[in-house]
């Protein structure tokens, strides 16, 4: 073939290019291929946090809070060390509307930043407090439709509420989400000891484990000793367990604000200060009935809003004319107390002790109230279970401490025998001045301590002397056991729990 043969054929042949139809038809013009498989129901990491536009610490919380989790498909069609979701919770994510409240703290920190670099102080002071905050309730209603959802899944949320608030403030926990989390969980526990719902505890190297039965769902969680402080560490991603923190923490402000509500109490509690700060424990939280007026607004369940209004405040410490007054009237009553001594004898033990338990209720009110919390007002608000419908077991529980006056000494767990105590319809006291009754009144029955005693003392004749054990095997004995393998310094028996069944 000649230079004319050649040339003609390269000319017919983009003639050819050029008449080639690139589409079917005018439908199909900027349409991606469908994508079949794993690769159509699945995407990866990287696209979709390309997908939503957002960085990939606002995409794991987005992920944390909407509850959408990592998937394994069966073909790793990207391989085998990427991150898969499916596809369709990608495109749920899209319609979100924190996506636009994240936008806009982006944007809004960009404005404070720059503020910052030109060293204009009162305007990113003046920024600082309009920052953005966004709130969760439509995610609350979202996930859980019910209420029994909610207390079905409030486990974890128990369990890591609890542990903040056992830590100590640093620069990886603010101070305001450890008082925040502390506040949930005495509104919680004012909950369980005012219906004295608690079944089993159970004394563990982790911790405390608690079950109790909340309208009919069964709940565990466990709480960190109160002896040690949980100190933070740089080998926990504070980030994501503040990220489910949020979330959880507007959980239990919905739940608590239920639970109060069925009850007929007004929510949130009131905290005495006077008694705070006395060193009262669960008894600060005073119960009150819920006014008859309109219903009272739902708290806002953000935990960035709870932080502004939620926070205990710092209460005033007494004034000396309070210590001198305090100090009169158990003077007066130690008075009245070796009176009715010396009268009464030791043949009238029980009328001695009901007695004396009045007079350290009534000086418990002079002191302030701190005894009006949980366990004074149970008959104000009236019985709110059916003691038909609970089971013997239930019943015997409610009433195990029933007319028993247990005195804590410094030593032991006190936050947790408080709880315990009160939740089985006991009264508790321990060395503080706002202590219902003191060491050395007649009406104490049980003392628990928890170091050697060196000498008997004088008052042991009247009352029994046990270890903190006894009161965590009485709940889950369902009775009161005997004393004398509980006394300080004899080895107690082993404690065993109750989660478990024997055989096993």
């Amino acid at each position: 073939m000649g230079k004319a043969g050649e040339k003609r054929a390269r000319r017919d042949e983009k003639r050819a290019i050029k008449n080639k139809k690139k589409f079917a038809n005018r439908n199909s013009i900027g349409k991606a291929k469908k994508k079949n498989g794993s690769a159509g129901r699945y995407m990866t990491r990287t696209s979709a946090v390309n997908k939503l536009q957002v960085p990939l610490k606002d995409f794991r919380k987005l992920c944390i809070l909407k509850g959408i989790y990592p998937r394994e498909p069966k073909k790793k069609f990207k391989g085998g060390n990427t991150t898969y979701y499916f596809a369709k919770d990608i495109l749920f994510l899209l319609h979100e509307p924190l996506l636009a409240k994240f936008r806009e703290q982006k944007a809004f920190l960009k404005k404070i930043r720059k503020a910052s670099g030109r060293h204009e102080r009162k305007r990113a002071e003046r920024l600082d407090g309009r920052r953005p905050v966004y709130k969760l309730d439509h995610l609350i209603r979202e996930r859980y439709p019910t209420f029994a959802d909610a207390l079905q899944d409030l486990d974890d949320a128990l369990c890591l509420v609890f542990l903040f608030a056992s830590l100590a403030p640093s620069k990886f926990v603010h101070a305001s989400r450890v008082q925040a989390c502390s506040r949930l969980r005495r509104e919680f526990y004012a909950y369980v000891a005012r219906t004295r719902t608690l079944r089993k505890v159970f004394i563990s190297i982790k911790g405390i484990y608690y079950q109790a039965e909340v309208n009919g769902v069964t709940l565990t969680w466990v709480e960190p000793h109160h002896s040690f402080a949980q100190q933070p560490t740089m080998s926990v991603d504070y980030r994501v367990m503040l990220s489910f923190l949020e979330l959880y923490e507007a959980i239990m402000t919905f739940v608590n604000f239920k639970l109060f509500h069925d009850l007929g109490a007004a929510y949130p509690p009131e905290i005495d200060t006077k008694a705070d700060a006395a060193g009262v424990h669960l008894g600060a939280a005073v119960l009150r009935p819920r006014h008859n007026g309109p219903a009272l607004p739902l708290p806002a369940a953000s935990p960035l809003a709870l932080t502004a209004t939620g926070d205990v405040g710092k209460p005033a410490p007494p004034t000396a004319a309070q210590l001198s007054s305090l100090k009169a009237k158990l003077a007066a009553l130690d008075e009245e107390d070796e009176d009715e001594d010396g009268e009464d004898g030791e043949d009238g033990g029980n009328g001695e002790g009901e007695g004396l338990g009045a007079d350290a209720a009534a000086a418990a009110e002079a002191r302030g109230g701190a005894w009006s919390g949980v366990g004074g007002l149970l008959n104000p608000l009236g019985e709110h279970d059916d003691a038909e419908a609970l089971s013997p077991e239930a019943t015997a529980l409610r009433t195990l401490f029933a007319g028993c006056y247990l005195f804590c000494g410094r030593e032991t767990p006190v936050p947790s025998l408080e709880f315990i105590i009160l939740a089985c319809g006991g009264k508790v006291g321990w060395q503080g001045e706002a202590s219902p009754f003191q060491e050395g009144d007649a009406c104490v029955t049980h003392q628990i301590v928890d170091r050697p005693m060196e000498g008997q003392p004088a008052a042991a004749a009247k009352r029994e002397l046990v270890q903190p054990q006894w009161v965590y095997d009485c709940l889950n004995a369902r009775q009161l056991l005997p004393t004398h393998a509980y006394r300080p310094g004899v080895k107690p028996p082993p404690h065993l729990s109750p989660f478990v069944d024997g055989g096993e």
